[in-house]
């Protein structure tokens, strides 16, 4: 299975709304020109609409550190270093404490400074054209969706369990970074600029899964499909998404083939 065929399946099997995004972190500028890009921005964006393009219109965008807009986002990718005072003054809002308001934006997850020459994002075709693999896979899903994907997730990598990242803003670009640094899967909720400018909405989560742990998940979730007869886990499972939605056990809800 390569990234596409895992992408058609996961869109088919969980009936998500948008595609699943790759996001490649840019450590050699060599691969710069050997990108596969179809659009490029004429302005300054932030990284959360860099990704809506990449989902919602399926552009393949080189965000270069000069182009990202975001303040809170430019240290996540080690563009820029922290501000004490400007830094705090961001983040003061969420905590109305400025010792809080400091803390916050120094234990995001950040990349090293320096380190990211620019963060390229595309629909997963993308890459297998080019031969590469994405550092995370973005998922934008409701709670139901990223539920059974995380399920699959656990299945394919060995965890029976997971713990995720929450910082009061940089959803999805800090988001992102902490299921790379860390080598697991992420999920958040929106953040203000993320509900904004990445248009999640108040009903979506955003999902980070690491780039070599996508194509496991996504065969574990084939493979339960294909033994059970379908991807929904409700009642016995094997079922047609989402499955029959019935109490356990109701005695109301009896079938029998005919």
């Amino acid at each position: 299975m390569n990234f596409t065929e895992a992408a058609k399946n996961l869109i088919w099997n969980l009936r998500l709304d948008f595609d699943p995004v790759g996001i490649r972190y840019i450590m050699d500028e060599t691969e710069i020109p050997t990108l596969p890009v179809t659009h490029k921005s004429k302005t300054k964006l932030t990284f959360c609409q860099f990704l809506a393009g990449a989902r919602q219109a399926r552009y393949a965008l080189f965000m270069e550190p000069s182009k990202c807009l975001c303040e809170n986002a430019r240290p996540v990718f080690g563009f820029r270093d922290l501000e004490e005072a400007s830094d705090t003054e961001q983040h003061l809002k969420y905590f109305q404490s400025p010792e809080l308001a400091w803390k916050a934006p120094q234990q995001k997850a950040k990349l090293p400074p320096g380190q990211c020459k620019g963060v390229y994002v595309a629909p997963l075709e993308n890459f297998d054209k080019a031969g590469l693999a994405p550092s995370v896979v973005f998922i934008m899903g409701v709670p139901y969706q990223t539920y059974h994907l995380l399920n699959d997730y656990m299945a394919a990598t060995g965890k029976p369990n997971l713990a995720f990242f929450h910082t009061p803003n940089s959803a999805v670009c800090s988001g992102s970074v902490w299921a790379f640094n860390h080598h697991t899967a992420n999920m958040t909720t929106m953040c203000a600029g993320s509900k904004t400018s990445g248009k999640t909405e108040m009903i979506y989560m955003n999902l980070f899964i690491p780039g070599d742990q996508f194509i496991p998940a996504m065969e574990q979730q084939m493979k339960r499909c294909e033994e059970t007869g379908g991807p929904s886990l409700l009642g016995k499972g094997g079922q047609p998404w989402p499955g029959l939605d019935a109490c356990k056990s109701c005695p109301m809800f009896r079938f029998e083939e005919v």
